[in-house]
């Protein structure tokens, strides 16, 4: 049988009971989720304002936002609206490749054009976004990267942007 008891896991094996020691990250509390929803809302947040609508003192708030950042934000970032930029060719892509692997993930780091990588659990190695200006940089970027790294790309190209950066736990 399986207990947690604070961040200690308790396994108890009918009259034994094994202490495992375990980091478990906290679940989102709902002051801290409502905190969150308004700190992800993309613009400067006011921690005066934040308290008067949660009805939370200040230092409260203040005290909790630094957590929030300490235990949960990866790091804080303006998210670009890319056309206004002079960028109007944005996709994500699918990419497959073998046996160079940690090669094109040093390339994609090191790619100007590249937004986000993230590695997938399907047949593919990453979907990478990809921000060029005009769609013809995009596609002649898709073509360098297969032929360099004998890639497999399967493109998505991105028309508009509904939504983006909206999940609150």
């Amino acid at each position: 049988m399986l207990v947690r008891h604070g961040s200690e896991v308790l396994f108890s094996f009918r009259r034994h009971v094994r202490r495992i020691s375990m980091k478990v990250k906290r679940m989102v509390k709902e002051k801290e989720r409502q905190i969150i929803e308004h700190m992800r809302q993309g613009k400067r947040f006011n921690i005066s304002a934040i308290a008067r609508r949660l009805n939370l003192p200040i230092s409260t708030v203040s005290d909790r936002i630094r957590r929030i950042e300490k235990d949960y934000v990866m790091k804080r970032i303006s998210l670009l609206n890319f056309p206004s930029t002079g960028h109007y060719a944005n996709a994500l892509l699918a990419m497959k490749v073998e046996g160079q692997k940690d090669r094109m993930l040093e390339f994609l780091r090191q790619d100007r054009n590249v937004n986000s990588i993230y590695h997938t659990n399907t047949n593919f190695t990453f979907l990478v976004d990809v921000v060029c200006r005009q769609n013809h940089e995009l596609v002649q970027w898709m073509t360098d990267v297969k032929d360099r790294f004998q890639a497999e790309i399967l493109p998505f190209h991105i028309l508009k942007v509904e939504e983006k950066e909206r999940f609150v736990p």
